[in-house]
């Protein structure tokens, strides 16, 4: 590889996001529940070394593939419940992706945890998004179980647009990792 290729590669963890994509929106944040805990977030830079390889760039889009499938699914559901059910679901499958791409090459399997946690300590710069999502796991866990929970129209269709946003910053990021993941081969 010549210096200059050399030279122009970012470590995909240090990639930023467009300005617009980089966190939920103000409207987003205020309809958090009020049981969600978003810490302050502290600009950080990661260490960790991502490693995208074809077969990790294929199972990302695989996943996008599902997220995308996810949310129409919760465009045309019927109550507000269900729409941010399949919502929440789709940003899981975009975490899993990011994941994806980004899984850091320690050579040894991470204890398996929460998406969000390992999104936040894997790709920093979905630091925001992580814990916009990590404050719905609550609501999501007691819709999964069949609970009775206050969700309006306006916060599952709130929810289901930020959750589209996420989607399109995640395509970007996959998208840069196969665009690298060629430069270098």
């Amino acid at each position: 590889m010549s210096d200059r290729a050399k030279s122009e590669r970012t470590p995909k963890s240090e990639r930023a996001l467009p300005a617009e994509l980089a966190c939920p929106s103000r409207s987003a944040l205020s309809r958090l529940p009020k049981s969600a805990k978003m810490p302050g977030r502290v600009a950080r830079s990661s260490a960790a070394a991502f490693s995208g390889s074809g077969s990790a760039g294929g199972l990302a889009w695989n996943l996008l593939g599902k997220a995308d499938s996810l949310l129409a699914e919760s465009i045309g559901a019927g109550d507000a419940s269900e729409r941010f059910r399949c919502a929440y679901l789709a940003a899981l499958r975009g975490a899993g992706a990011v994941l994806a791409v980004g899984a850091t090459g320690s050579g040894r399997r991470k204890k398996s945890g929460n998406a969000w946690t390992r999104l936040d300590a894997d790709a920093p710069t979905f630091g925001a998004w992580s814990s916009y999502f990590a404050g719905w796991s609550n609501t999501r866990a007691a819709v999964e179980t069949g609970m009775q929970v206050d969700l309006s129209d306006a916060d599952a269709d709130g929810f289901s647009v930020e959750v589209g946003r996420f989607l399109t910053a995640v395509e970007d990021f996959v998208g840069q990792a196969h665009r690298i993941d060629l430069r270098a081969s």
